[in-house]
């Protein structure tokens, strides 16, 4: 028995030095050696395996991602919708009645924080809530139509009064990273162009204010009007009675 384990191993030595057999095994180190997953994981991964929903191999269609997408897209989740009706008890509660969708460019952190005490300081606030949640604010009312400007970043700027739309103007013109899109009033949109035009007026409180004093004069003067035209037919009858008696 010795004899043949001694002529085995002449043998192999033998064959190794005239180049039939390599012993040692040279691999590059950037090769990694493939590393089983542990006992316990696999063994876990077949007790759930039953009750696991089947997972698809198979790429899904263009059709069907576009589909899957959509879906997405229009399902919003709790907290999305819980944020959406928070704004809208917020916009409510606030009584805020004129509101600007702006274009939202890059700006510092720093810059940010500032601009929105000092609007503040000038009765506007300046909100940033997403587009998705604004398009779910604005849906089922007049405003759902600002669905097409709310594309890329944007914000928002409300204010209490109609005579905020002059602080919007004049505060979006000194802003260079604020662009106005649209500016609506109660349920009503008005473009940019209007609302340059009424910034340009002195006071939207003075020229309502004296609307309203021309619009009640107007019947005080022509009630004085009649009163004067009647008195003065009457004093030409009593007139012409007093001639035709003498």
């Amino acid at each position: 028995m010795q004899a043949i384990r001694a002529s085995s191993t002449s043998l192999l030595s033998s064959v190794g030095r005239a180049g039939l057999v390599n012993p040692v095994r040279s691999v590059s180190s950037k090769y990694t050696r493939d590393h089983p997953r542990p006992y316990k994981r696999r063994l876990f991964e077949a007790a759930v395996e039953p009750v696991l929903p089947v997972a698809s191999k198979t790429c899904p269609s263009m059709l069907e991602l576009a589909l899957t997408n959509k879906q997405r897209k229009d399902e919003y989740a709790d907290i999305e919708l819980a944020l959406a009706e928070k704004v809208k008890t917020w916009i409510r509660d606030e009584k805020y009645t004129v509101t600007a969708v702006c274009q939202f460019l890059p700006v510092a952190g720093r810059t940010l924080w500032l601009t929105r005490n000092q609007l503040r300081l000038k009765g506007l606030e300046f909100r940033n809530y997403g587009n998705r949640i604004m398009r779910k604010v604005f849906e089922g009312t007049p405003l759902s139509t600002l669905d097409a400007t709310l594309i890329g970043s944007n914000c928002f700027l409300f204010a209490k009064d109609v005579s905020g739309i002059k602080t919007i103007v004049d505060e979006t013109n000194r802003l260079n990273w604020i662009i106005p899109l649209a500016v609506t009033v109660g349920h009503r949109i008005i473009s940019i162009e209007e609302a340059n035009k009424l910034a340009k007026l002195q006071s939207l409180e003075d020229v309502r204010a004296e609307t309203a004093q021309i619009l009640d004069r107007i019947p005080h003067q022509l009630v004085q009007s009649l009163d004067s035209q009647s008195h003065t037919l009457v004093g030409s009858l009593q007139q012409y009675s007093q001639k035709s008696v003498e």
